[in-house]
């Protein structure tokens, strides 16, 4: 049998809308690639805007005292999640209502607009700013891309496309850092840009010239969402029992699931810089070796909760992923931080795409926007929180220490307790339902 056969993409592709099964991934694929990529320099930049940072980070060595900036950190997290908290509800609704391609369309222009931005920027007033309005248009983009690729397939094949989509965002992920590492070196040492700011600059401007691809990515979608064909169906227009039990405990989980995240993300880079190394190529490096292997994992993954189910994998994904959360103040090098992020990247690529064909076999398509949405909300609420929350944690606890570990632990151990919390009640309430046949037109329009 074809390697194409054993993975079921043949399966996969054999569907009306088999183009957004392509381009729907690739969009993910060029939009999170920049997105990656500023945010290798974006903590660099932050604390040269706060006036932190006065000579290129690798002449430094260790940069001390960054755990002072944690507030800042946390503030620029927030805010980005704040504006996507409040619109991905309102994208999502407004999608099934009017249509999911020309919300995402509008959303990957505006994307690419405040690229620009971040090449002027003055003041760290300006980053909020800037990081503000990215939120607005990832709330119109990435709801309503994942309700849009779900209504392109089968329900025997979502949790393959889920895995597709997932493998790209990841891969950009990967590859992100990388190129933005590698654009700041190419300008500091292939051109001779000396001056730290310029520097920092210099990866903005390339990325927001090369995010104008995504503009024309987004034009190739095709519609796979009518509303006015949902009208004349007789399919319920709301959920009621298991389902709608099962749905509202995954707003719980995804609410969890955005502190748990907002605790450490913005901090695993102060975390870096201060008790491993401030090079920026650390950064490139464990963010393209744990990568590289959750990538390899997405597919398969939800190639396998197609064929065996999605609760048995959620479920492990959920743990593994917080344990290897619980592991990362244990590690103090480059070489067992890389070991973590990997068993972290793995587990979370394994179960993200069962977690999310799970939403999609839960809800009827009419409704899919306003649920995907409603999830993202829940989490970037959660998120918003989480680094409000860690900033003042992280900088409070930083001239501590917890046994034989630094003060600045206290996040991390926080947030694999949540994911603790989160699993227990994913496996009393949400419940897996029977997959049933087609729901695609089989004529698209």
């Amino acid at each position: 049998m074809s390697s194409r056969g054993k993975l079921g993409l043949g399966e996969l592709l054999a569907t009306p809308y088999r183009r957004n099964v392509i381009i729907l991934p690739l969009l993910a694929f060029t939009v999170n690639l920049g997105f990656g990529a500023v945010s290798a320099i974006l903590p660099y930049f932050l604390l040269y805007l706060v006036g932190a940072l006065t000579e290129l980070p690798e002449e430094i060595g260790l940069l001390g005292g960054a755990a002072h900036y944690a507030v800042e950190f946390g503030v620029l997290m927030a805010l980005f999640m704040l504006t996507r908290a409040f619109l991905a509800r309102f994208f999502g609704i407004y999608s099934d209502k009017a249509g999911r391609k020309k919300i995402i369309i509008a959303g990957v222009v505006l994307y690419a607009l405040i690229s620009f931005i971040y090449v002027i920027i003055p003041n760290l007033l300006w980053l909020y700013v800037v990081r503000a309005l990215q939120g607005v248009a990832s709330a119109m983009v990435w709801p309503v891309a994942e309700a849009l690729l779900m209504d392109s397939v089968t329900p025997s094949t979502r949790g393959r496309a889920m895995g597709l989509y997932m493998a790209a965002t990841t891969f950009s992920f990967i590859g992100g850092p990388a190129l933005g590492v590698a654009i700041y070196k190419a300008g500091v040492y292939l051109l001779g840009i000396r001056d730290v700011g310029w520097a920092l600059r210099f990866p903005f401007l390339v990325i927001a010239v090369a995010g104008l691809v995504t503009i024309f990515i987004s034009l190739l979608i095709k519609e796979a969402y009518h509303p006015h064909q949902m009208r004349r169906r007789e399919e319920p227009a709301r959920l009621t029992g298991v389902n709608k039990k099962s749905v509202d405990a995954l707003y719980a989980i995804g609410f969890a699931n955005g502190v748990g995240m907002g605790l450490v993300a913005p901090f695993m880079l102060l975390y870096l810089v201060e008790f491993v190394t401030s090079d920026p190529a650390a950064i490139a490096y464990i963010t393209l070796i744990s990568g590289i292997a959750g990538l390899l994992a997405t597919y398969p993954a939800g190639y396998l909760s197609d064929r065996i189910g999605r609760r048995a994998l959620i479920a492990w994904g959920i743990l593994t992923s917080r344990t290897a959360t619980l592991l990362i103040p244990f590690a103090r090098t480059v070489e067992s931080l890389t070991a973590v992020a990997t068993l972290r990247s793995v587990s979370f690529n394994a179960y993200t795409p069962a977690f999310r064909a799970l939403q999609a076999d839960l809800v009827p398509q009419q409704l899919r926007g306003r649920v995907f949405g409603t999830l993202q909300m829940y989490f970037n609420i959660g998120a918003v929180l989480g680094p409000l929350i860690g900033g003042p944690l992280y900088k409070m606890f930083a001239e501590t220490s917890i046994g034989p570990l630094p003060g600045v632990a206290l996040s991390f151990l926080v947030s694999s307790i949540l994911g603790y919390l989160a699993l227990v009640l994913f496996l009393l309430y949400v419940k897996e339902p029977e997959r049933e046949g087609s729901e695609l037109s089989p004529h698209p329009i």
